[in-house]
């Protein structure tokens, strides 16, 4: 089975594109390391309680929604 000419055109493109890519990491000097940090900007707790409260709002949507269109939604 023959390829169509727009799968040898994406391939010749993937390919150059890797190419490039290639000659710029080796032209690239590099740089000073960024310091890391360590747990990014919200603690653990507070990403649960931010998460919380989105799927609070998530589910009120829906049953809004839901009223709305007539449908009863089963409570978990």
């Amino acid at each position: 089975m023959e390829k169509f000419g727009i799968f040898n055109l994406l391939s010749a493109l993937a390919d150059a594109a890797a190419e490039r890519d290639g000659r710029e990491e080796k032209k690239q000097q590099p740089s000073a390391p960024l310091p890391r940090q360590e747990a990014g900007v919200f603690s653990a707790e507070q990403r649960r309680g931010r998460a919380g409260e989105l799927l609070e709002r998530h589910a009120a949507i829906s049953r809004r929604i839901d009223r709305s269109n007539g449908k009863p939604r089963p409570e978990k």
